[in-house]
């Protein structure tokens, strides 16, 4: 998620604590390359330099096809309950899903009311 790649930008141990574990872990650290996009229109200030290790340190989680549709019907089935996560957030979702990532995030808010989205909080 993209607060994780911010919040480990700005040194917060509990978000470099679940990177770390999740990378121990055996799994494949990834960005999607929404929050790749989300980045680029607007990182904190002083983040920019420790955004690009990040990007260069994990692997990007392209967005393609069947992750666009199925992030259209996560969105629409949360704007029908008259739960709006936002578009963004529907498609973070729908390419974890869709690869079988967890979802390492402190905004639990959002991405919790996407049931089949694996999440790792911190």
């Amino acid at each position: 998620d993209t607060t994780t790649v911010i919040d480990v930008g700005k040194g917060n141990p509990r978000a470099i604590r679940a990177v770390e574990k999740a990378g121990k872990e055996g799994g494949r650290l990834m960005l999607s390359a929404v929050v790749l996009f989300e980045l680029s229109a607007g990182s904190p200030p002083g983040i920019d330099e420790k955004r690009k290790m990040l990007v260069q340190a994990f692997g990007i989680l392209p967005f393609g096809p069947i992750h666009a549709e199925r992030a259209g019907v996560i969105y629409k089935e949360l704007r029908d309950a008259g739960l709006d996560t936002g578009p963004l957030d529907a498609m973070i979702a729908a390419a974890a899903i869709c690869e079988d990532e967890v979802l390492i995030t402190s905004n639990v808010k959002h991405f919790a009311r996407i049931k089949e989205l694996k999440i790792q909080s911190y």
